[in-house]
């Protein structure tokens, strides 16, 4: 991949979730708002995730958590497309030599749900970002994934993220969430399912912030945070494009 098409794809990204962009797109030429909206041109591969840009934070996240004399939980993940996220994840455990973590990932893999179309002022689509499930294995199959300890949830939130999930699996406590579903609702979904594993610590990792209070994931997180008192939060940095990343602390547990 050139790095011109690594820079196209952030500034198509960062037009998509920004703010000034939803508020003049009713003006702009109809190719242009295709093009953003899209997020795709012809002949140009863009991921969706830059492992350059996420993997030295995913590492600075685990190092923090780990110096505070906390159990390492489990790896949650909402909206895994094509895997590239996971299989970054994947790699920072093994650097860090941490072994006893799983990693769970959610995802409908048929792209975003109809909801979309109405949600964030209209900003996804339905379908956008959709990778079929055996794509996605394969892909992190060649990133080299552990399947012992890792595993794809497929299905709408609203049917998989359910108490069903949590006892089959096993999951009692997240030390990581990667919220990547970008709307609204999937983002409140994945908070409100999460929020039992909070046990003490978590990062919370959101991909498609825009700080707009009335938008997306940090709409879903605001009200997340209002309706948990209980949850403290503090920014714990950025990454390119659009990520945005809090330490959350359960005070009922923690109190220091």
């Amino acid at each position: 991949m050139r790095k011109s098409d690594s820079l196209l794809w952030r500034i198509l990204k960062f037009f998509q979730v920004h703010k000034v962009y939803r508020s003049i797109k009713g003006v702009l030429p109809s190719s242009v708002v295709k093009v953003v909206g899209d997020v795709t041109l012809n002949n140009v591969y863009m991921p969706l995730i830059y492992p350059e840009a996420l993997e030295p934070k995913q590492e600075l996240a685990w190092k923090h958590l780990l110096s505070l004399g906390v159990k390492p939980g489990d790896y949650l993940e909402f909206g895994v497309s094509s895997g590239t996220s996971m299989a970054c994840m994947h790699r920072t455990l093994n650097k860090l030599n941490i072994k006893n973590v799983r990693l769970f990932g959610f995802d409908s893999f048929e792209g975003m749900p109809e909801i979309a179309a109405v949600e964030d002022q209209g900003t996804w689509k339905p379908g956008q970002f959709a990778s079929p499930i055996e794509k996605t294995k394969e892909n992190m199959t060649t990133a080299g994934i552990d399947w012992s300890r890792t595993h794809l949830i497929q299905g709408w939130f609203d049917d998989t993220l359910n108490a069903q999930t949590t006892e089959k699996f096993g999951i009692k406590k997240a030390s990581i969430l990667m919220v990547d579903c970008d709307i609204y609702s999937a983002a409140k979904t994945a908070l409100n399912y999460s929020l039992p594993m909070i046990i003490d610590y978590a990062a919370v990792f959101f991909d498609d912030w825009n700080d707009d209070i009335t938008f997306g994931e940090y709409k879903a997180y605001s009200e997340f945070l209002s309706e948990n008192k209980h949850l403290q939060s503090e920014e714990f940095g950025t990454y390119h494009p659009t990520g945005k990343i809090f330490i959350v602390k359960n005070t009922n547990t923690i109190s220091r």
